[in-house]
């Protein structure tokens, strides 16, 4: 879990031992040693932080992720990854990296 405070290195590595898909509730293996904190809804809208989203951030290091795109009228999913042109002529160039990702229904 990523930190949710001013210390950068206030990351916890846990192993979930049960996760509920019905309430988004999860039980982890073993005690947090920072604290973490977070909403429902992102912080960066309204006047909280100034348009920043303070929540923290959750990564999977040992489940494949699954990206399943829904069926209408025979039409899938699309995974897009573009360059953009700034006002000032910088250019950034947009890169898509995915590992141990199974994409099912997309173009």
């Amino acid at each position: 879990m990523m930190p949710t405070s001013y210390d950068p290195r206030a990351v916890d590595d846990v192993f979930v031992d049960s996760y509920n898909s019905n309430t988004g509730k999860i039980n982890l293996k073993s005690k947090l040693d920072y604290y973490h904190w977070g909403r429902a809804t992102s912080t960066g809208i309204g006047s909280d932080f100034d348009g920043v989203d303070m929540r923290g951030e959750v990564m999977l290091l040992t489940r494949n992720v699954k990206i399943n795109a829904e069926d209408i009228e025979s039409w899938g999913g699309q995974l897009v990854t573009s360059d953009t042109i700034e006002f000032d002529g910088t250019t950034r160039f947009g890169h898509t990296v995915l590992d141990n990702v199974e994409i099912f229904n997309c173009s």
